[in-house]
């Protein structure tokens, strides 16, 4: 995260986002133009150096791409400065497709399909350019089309963003293999090996036009890993909505087909169709036999007709009684009849009225506690239990009335009050500054949660709110070891608009992996989700940097210079922003002691900078005085 509104000869305007990478408006004061600024924070760890090296190569082949495409956005200049790898490039005003959707949740059939196109034109420059890569020639891939890098400029102006990922393939395999990229849009091929080609694109394309015409993408799942079996078993995507035309439907289900040879084969290939559907023409899609993923025709044999059963007049006439010929009977029966007419209809009248009303009374009489005011907020576990298991009694005694059940009438309070004692607890630790996670009655959280899940298991939130209550109680358990960080990241796909889970996951990467960048992007996250950062998340955004910092100063006592040199001016830095978070705040929580290992620190680090005094010459040892003989003393004789 830039902390100055000055890197290099660039001012700094505002953040335009953060993936990856921290990208900023700027002013360019040398060329006196505006200029997107991406920043990459050099560290030691594994992926951020995957990031910028993807970044690096992005870069040159996106320097080279705008030559022959001018859409593609220019790349100013690129490098290392400060401790930072930087990228340049041109600033276009516009809004991206995912900001658009997130503003207007679905676009128009004509208009998705245009803009769709339009990325296909460029695709098909971009697999037809054979970049110069360390002095040979290779095909060229994007490798992360989606919503968020499609670029709407004025008079709906399409440019492709985001070439940090884009990767050269070779002539031999065609295809490259990296784990960066968005699961939502990969492939089946690409997920289950690793595949990265002009395929890889095109499929991304499709959901990406896909999820323009119906809001959404066309799969979802509750974890990254559901998504990505979902997307390789191959089944086909939930139905378009009726308001897609079906010669668009047919080109999307065939650019999404679980079959790659039934899938457009090119870039210019999925170009021409869109292009027909938009001239009101024939498509190659809708030509096609329109069938789904996996299916298989079937032959419906015709039924056996089954003989007739014979009628009840018929069967009437067969076995007519007796007794019914003899004629001064009839009398006599209509009158039993009528009698036992009367005492059936007087039974059963008995049955209608008098039994549901000793039931209902036995159900009001016992139902009386779950009808008052539930109030599960301010009551413990042992109490919502004792509610919880008389209404599941009442439940099972009038299981058999179904939807009649006077129990239905206890359904919605007993939903909002579980509701409404979960949030309870989720919004006051989001709104506390305590620092304590035991503080926090994670537990109760977690009891509402599962009930409410039990009511209906089917809603995504609460899924994700039980997540983040169980992630948090495995901090409390964990006693010191590493937390698993799976329960939060869940939830943050369950979640997609609540900064709740990466309040979480900030939590691990500082206390349990120690892991700044990553920390500080969490919390980054959280504030773009509207969460407003206070002295307990200042406290751990500082307590990450001091982490670091501390273990920047261990790696440079044991190198020599010019890596000692470096070690130490990283750690420096780190030291800064972490007193620049501490001193605001002086006073809360273990931050006066923390500062104090900060001062501790920048004097190791100062010790350590200061080059090691000369050798001194050895002192010759003092050579002690000369003895000088003494006289004895004359005695002089008196006379």
């Amino acid at each position: 995260m830039l902390r100055t509104k000055v890197f290099g000869h660039y001012e700094i305007l505002r953040k335009l986002g953060r993936g990856m990478t921290d990208v900023y408006l700027a002013f360019d004061q040398q060329a006196e133009r505006q200029a997107v600024l991406k920043i990459v924070e050099e560290s030691p760890d594994s992926f951020t150096q995957l990031v910028m090296q993807a970044e690096r190569r992005g870069a040159e082949l996106q320097r080279q791409l705008h030559q022959l495409d001018p859409r593609i956005l220019e790349v100013y200049e690129f490098g290392d400065l400060d401790g930072y790898f930087f990228l340049a490039m041109q600033y276009v005003e516009g809004q991206t497709v995912a900001q658009i959707l997130q503003n207007e949740k679905q676009l128009g059939p004509r208009r998705a399909a245009y803009y769709a196109a339009e990325v296909c034109s460029q695709l098909h420059r971009l697999h037809s350019f054979h970049a110069d890569i360390e002095g040979q020639r290779r095909a060229v891939v994007h490798g992360d089309i989606k919503p968020s890098n499609i670029q709407i400029g004025k008079d709906d102006e399409v440019k492709l963003l985001d070439f940090g990922i884009a990767k050269a393939i070779t002539f031999t395999h065609n295809l490259t293999h990296h784990n960066l990229g968005s699961p939502s849009y990969c492939s089946p091929e690409r997920l289950s090996r690793g595949q990265v080609d002009l395929h890889a694109d095109l499929w991304a394309v499709g959901v990406t036009l896909y999820e323009m015409v119906a809001g959404s993408p066309p799969y979802q799942a509750q974890d990254t890993r559901k998504l990505e079996n979902l997307i390789q078993s191959r089944r086909p995507p939930r139905a378009l909505p009726d308001v897609c035309p079906a010669e668009l439907k047919a080109i999307i289900r065939k650019a999404l087909s679980g079959d790659l040879h039934r899938r457009y084969l090119s870039a210019a290939a999925f170009e021409e169709d869109l292009k027909l559907f938009l001239a009101k023409e024939p498509t190659l899609a809708g030509q096609e036999l329109r069938t789904g993923w996996n299916s298989n025709a079937t032959v419906e044999k015709p039924r056996p007709i089954r003989p007739s059963l014979p009628t009840i007049a018929g069967s009437a006439a067969v076995f007519k009684p007796a007794w019914s010929k003899a004629p001064w009977s009839k009398a006599k029966t209509a009158s039993a009849l009528s009698v036992l007419g009367a005492l059936c209809w007087g039974l059963l009248a008995g049955l209608i009225v008098f039994i549901p009303a000793g039931v209902y009374y036995f159900y009001w009489k016992q139902s009386a506690p779950l009808r008052g005011n539930l109030d599960f907020p301010h009551k413990t576990i042992a109490q919502m239990q004792t509610d919880w298991n008389l209404y599941q009694r009442l439940r099972q005694q009038n299981s058999l009335l179904g939807p009649l059940s006077p129990v239905e009438a206890l359904y919605s309070p007993l939903k909002t009050n579980l509701s409404a004692a979960a949030e309870e607890i989720l919004d006051g630790y989001r709104t506390s500054n305590d620092p304590v996670l035991d503080h926090v009655n994670w537990q109760k959280a977690q009891w509402c949660l599962e009930r409410l899940l039990d009511l209906d298991n089917r809603d995504r939130a609460t899924r994700g709110k039980l997540l983040i209550a169980t992630g948090y109680q495995k901090i409390i358990q964990s006693k010191g070891q590493q937390p698993d960080d799976a329960d939060f990241r869940e939830a943050a796909t369950l979640l997609p608009r609540a900064p709740d889970p990466h309040l979480g996951l900030a939590w691990i990467y500082v206390y349990g992996e120690k892991n700044a960048g990553k920390a500080v992007a969490e919390l980054q996250e959280a504030q773009r989700l509207g969460f407003a950062l206070g002295s307990r998340e200042m406290e751990e955004e500082a307590d990450a940097y001091r982490f670091r910092a501390l273990d920047e100063l261990d790696q440079a006592k044991k190198a020599h210079d010019p890596e000692r040199r470096r070690e130490l001016n990283l750690a420096q830095r780190d030291f800064d922003r972490a007193r620049q978070l501490y001193e605001p705040i002086a006073g809360f929580s273990q931050v006066s002691v923390a500062l104090g290992q900060v001062d501790e620190g920048e004097r190791a680090s100062q010790q350590l900078a200061q080059p090691p005094a000369p050798p001194q010459p050895k002192a010759r040892p003092a050579q002690k005085p000369k003895q000088v003989a003494r006289r004895a003393p004359v005695r002089r004789r008196w006379r």
